[in-house]
């Protein structure tokens, strides 16, 4: 079969080519915001991701402090626990069980939990230095100092204190402290 190549041409007034206009330009506005959106809310999600990655970081040292602290009883100790707290609440044993078991219970999973904060922050940090190390960065390098210094040494230095050691600027400071935040939060919750 053979398709005649015929070309059609139409005649738009110049409302219809107006509105044409005005309805791809509506669209394009949206597909332009739409855009700004998606792109706020994937700032807006790495924002917290390093914000959260600090926030666990400056807690680390209070969490080991704490974990070495506690001590962690035996399953023979924790019967005895409850046994004892039946013993000095005879009057509503049930209900002393069942609070001196929840106590029991909150205790051991919120060690159990930071714990896991412990190994998942000492995990990405030394994951993190291995690319620091292997980047041959002098710069790189310092970052993992200056990270280190703040968040991860027994001594708490302040952001003055590091800028002095590594004979850099506070700003400097606060800005490697922001990079190396925002890799090690890809170590530590992922991309």
């Amino acid at each position: 079969m053979i398709s005649d190549n015929k070309i059609f041409t139409y005649v738009l007034t110049q409302e219809q080519i107006d509105q044409i206009a005005a309805i791809a330009g509506k669209e394009a506005v949206q597909i332009f915001r739409a855009e700004q959106v998606k792109a706020e809310k994937k700032r807006a999600i790495e924002r917290n991701k390093v914000k959260k990655t600090k926030d666990l970081l400056s807690s680390y040292r209070r969490i080991k402090v704490a974990l070495s602290d506690e001590a962690e009883f035996t399953e023979e100790e924790k019967v005895e626990l409850r046994w004892k707290f039946i013993q000095d609440l005879m009057g509503n044993a049930r209900e002393a069980v069942s609070k001196s078991e929840m106590a029991i219970q909150a205790g051991e999973k919120r060690r159990q939990e930071d714990l896991y904060y412990v190994y998942r922050i000492e995990k990405a940090i030394d994951m993190y230095r291995e690319e620091c190390e292997k980047s041959g960065s002098e710069e790189a390098e310092r970052r993992y100092r200056e990270l280190s210094m703040m968040y991860l040494e027994d001594k708490e230095y302040t952001v003055q204190e590091i800028s002095q050691i590594e004979r850099v600027s506070d700003k400097t400071v606060y800005k490697d402290l922001g990079i190396a935040c925002q890799i090690v939060s890809v170590y530590l919750l992922g991309i």
